[in-house]
């Protein structure tokens, strides 16, 4: 019989590390929502019109990656592979041209068909922002801002990665320089990959976003797209640069970051590690203007980001250890001991749980909870509930049998200084509470 297991290129995630996640995309939130930002949720399949018309016939992403398929009403539908391009649908179909510029927040599952390694699975989460109706650089700016404050605020020194930026200047300035790099492959085809070839007729763009070395060493004779910029787009990235400056945002000038989307221009940037593998970027974003007229909505200019999660883990965000008392609160066991006991138990259980949630703060302004588990179990004798209490790590043990109920009280064990005591129901969070923060 054939051995069930994850689909290759996901994988399951136990409780300490589901734990960190959820600690994650909550501070994700909550600053998110400092900075103006407003929490949407879209699905997690789109037609698939949704991306092909945003991310490029020519982009790695369409041509190899998507999960498409058709529904039983021969629909098209694709599993999302990125947020941006369903953002923007909503926008549009949601008419929230109201309040200009409209500042958005997401997190979900993506999907790409890719070769798994270190960083990179199949199915994986993302968090991102993006403000739409904005056109001044000012946006671009408070982005890359915000985004370098989360990786910093998760507990990422800026000694683990760097920042690179580019700028991809408008239409007018990359037709231009498209047309003389095009010039200058085709002076050295026979040094490009089939794969490059094919982005040769369609996109030479494409290419400067190879991962082939010997391309890689040919990109460093190319025509730069900087040499190309008109005016107006030097214009922008050199205010770009200079409010970075202010901002003490470190960036490194990189000519031959082009983003892996084609729907990018102007302003382009990644956060780049060495200590999460040959999966080197975990943070990327830029300006797309033009995005929402060519989804069918109004010429409105839009920008974002997005951060992937899993590779985000991977550099070890130290506040993680910060808010320890948040990923692993304390674990209490509450043992109904006989069956005939358990519903009377689970009533008092009920009682204890909600007395310790009007007594505790929740996760608020980044600081941890001080609440904690409360588990329940039943077993014929309490043996076998001590069992599971100490297998379980729990710091106490709340006994309730046949004498506790009779007495309207429990029997609280901690099970680190192996004491116990007897303690009445009305009382329990009064005498809990020690153990219970």
């Amino acid at each position: 019989m054939k051995k069930l297991q994850p689909v290759r290129g996901t994988k399951d995630i136990l409780e300490e590390e589901y734990r960190q996640i959820v600690f994650i995309v909550s501070y994700w939130h909550y600053l998110t929502s400092a900075y103006g930002f407003n929490m949407i949720q879209t699905p997690i399949i789109e037609d698939s019109e949704v991306f092909k018309k945003t991310l490029g016939m020519t982009s790695d992403i369409i041509k190899k990656e998507t999960y498409t398929f058709k529904d039983r009403s021969d629909n098209e539908i694709t599993l999302r592979p990125e947020g941006t391009a369903p953002v923007v649908r909503f926008f549009i179909n949601n008419k929230l041209h109201h309040g200009l510029p409209q500042k958005f927040s997401y997190q979900g599952e993506m999907f790409r068909y890719d070769r798994p390694q270190k960083g990179r699975f199949r199915q994986f989460n993302q968090l991102g922002a993006e403000t739409i109706g904005e056109k001044d650089i000012y946006a671009d700016i408070e982005l890359i801002n915000f985004a370098k404050n989360f990786v910093n605020e998760s507990g990422v020194s800026d000694k683990s990665f760097k920042i690179h930026v580019n700028s991809l200047g408008d239409e007018e300035s990359r037709r231009k320089y498209i047309s003389e790099l095009q010039n200058f492959f085709e002076d050295h085809k026979k040094k490009l990959t089939s794969e490059s070839l094919e982005r040769l007729k369609k996109n030479p763009l494409r290419i400067l976003d190879t991962k082939n070395n010997e391309e890689k060493k040919l990109l460093i004779k190319a025509p730069k797209l900087k040499e190309f910029l008109n005016t107006e787009s030097s214009d922008i990235f050199e205010e770009f640069k200079e409010g970075c400056k202010k901002l003490k945002i470190p960036i490194i000038l990189n000519d031959n970051l082009v983003r892996g989307l084609d729907y990018y221009n102007n302003i382009c940037y990644e956060f780049i590690s060495n200590d999460i593998g040959s999966q080197d970027s975990f943070l990327a974003g830029g300006r797309y203007d033009g995005l929402i007229k060519k989804m069918g909505g109004p010429d409105y200019p839009g920008c974002g980001f997005a951060v992937g999660l899993e590779r985000l883990m991977l550099l070890k965000p130290t506040a993680i250890k910060t808010y320890k008392a948040f990923l692993t609160p304390p674990s209490h066991i509450v043992i109904a001991v006989g069956k005939e006991n358990k519903i009377k138990a689970m009533e008092i259980t009920n009682k204890i749980r909600e007395a310790i949630e009007k007594s505790t703060t929740v996760l608020d302004l980044g600081q941890p909870s001080e609440g904690c588990t409360i588990d329940f179990i039943c077993r014929d004798n309490l043996s076998k509930g001590l069992k599971y209490a100490n297998e379980k790590k729990a710091i106490s043990a709340i006994i309730i049998g046949q004498e506790e109920i009779s007495n309207q009280e429990v029997t609280v064990k901690d099970l680190k200084n192996r004491t116990q005591k007897k303690v009445k129901v009305k009382d329990i969070i009064k005498d809990l509470k020690p153990i219970v923060h």
